[in-house]
């Protein structure tokens, strides 16, 4: 699904800029990375793509495959239908902890159940076969009967994941879904948010910190710097001194205190598979 944005801008009650008149747009099927230090406006640019957000009255318009999220400032009536082709990675996973990992994933599919159904968290087996078939893709079904609590935070994350193919979300958002997470859980995470869009052609915007991330798995890397976008280009072209020019001192934050940005190989594809270019870095 493609993803429009036109001149929105997201002003906080103090007078805080969070978002100065955005520009973007994204094919369908592209996995691309929002990089930027705290605050530069990643989380809240996509808690508009949602229509979680609404922006400054009068400000901007955004659409995912030619619908309407919100415009002028406006959430549009319809977001509950629009919603259902979004899925949304939350950093801190948005879990209910008491209830079975299965359970927390078939909630993807709540949308497309009759309200009773819905209340009372009744499935049926065709829902059921289709949440542990999730659970296969993202490599942890055998933990599909355990308390949500009781998984590991990559684990829970993948679940999360899970729960957007149950759903059959044709964009899925994630924001900062590695912040919290061990460097081999992190390359999971990426690593499934990276299969789904291949295979099933998932539009997937994530908002990240570590550029290294952004240059192993998403051919495009959009960067934002007080709300806003100072880079839309391959990641392939993102270098040390230009992130060091663009955000000064912050630019520790965004690099993760590395003394050199990581390239991938000179030859390396445009589109690139994801184990070639984890190579490439290694």
């Amino acid at each position: 699904m493609t993803v429009q944005i036109k001149g929105l801008s997201k002003t906080f009650r103090g007078g805080f800029t969070a978002l100065n008149q955005v520009n973007l747009s994204f094919n369908a099927g592209e996995m691309v990375a929002l990089i930027g230090a705290s605050g530069s406006g990643k989380s809240t640019l996509l808690r508009h793509l949602s229509g979680l957000t609404a922006g400054d009255p009068g400000s901007g318009e955004i659409r995912v495959d030619g619908r309407s999220v919100q415009k002028n400032g406006v959430i549009d009536r319809n977001i509950r239908a629009v919603r259902g082709n979004i899925g949304f990675i939350f950093q801190q996973f948005n879990l209910v902890g008491r209830l079975p990992v299965l359970t927390n994933v078939l909630t993807g599919g709540l949308s497309r159940m009759p309200l009773w159904r819905s209340c009372f968290k009744i499935f049926t087996a065709e829902e059921k076969a289709l949440g542990l078939e999730a659970l296969v893709r993202v490599g942890i079904s055998d933990h599909a009967y355990k308390r949500a609590s009781a998984l590991s935070g990559g684990q829970q994350q993948r679940a999360a994941i899970a729960r957007s193919i149950v759903q059959k979300a044709r964009v899925v958002l994630a924001d900062e879904p590695i912040a919290s997470l061990d460097p081999e859980s992190a390359r999971r995470v990426m690593q499934t948010l990276s299969d789904i869009n291949r295979e099933d052609g998932t539009t997937v915007i994530v908002s990240l910190h570590q550029v290294d991330v952004a240059l192993r798995f998403c051919a495009r890397t959009v960067a934002l710097n007080k709300g806003r976008v100072v880079y839309d280009g391959p990641s392939s072209a993102l270098s040390e001194q230009m992130l060091r020019d663009l955000y000064g001192a912050e630019a520790e934050d965004i690099l993760g205190g590395s003394n050199a940005l990581t390239r991938p190989r000179a030859d390396a594809p445009a589109v690139f598979d994801t184990a070639t270019a984890m190579a490439a870095v290694a």
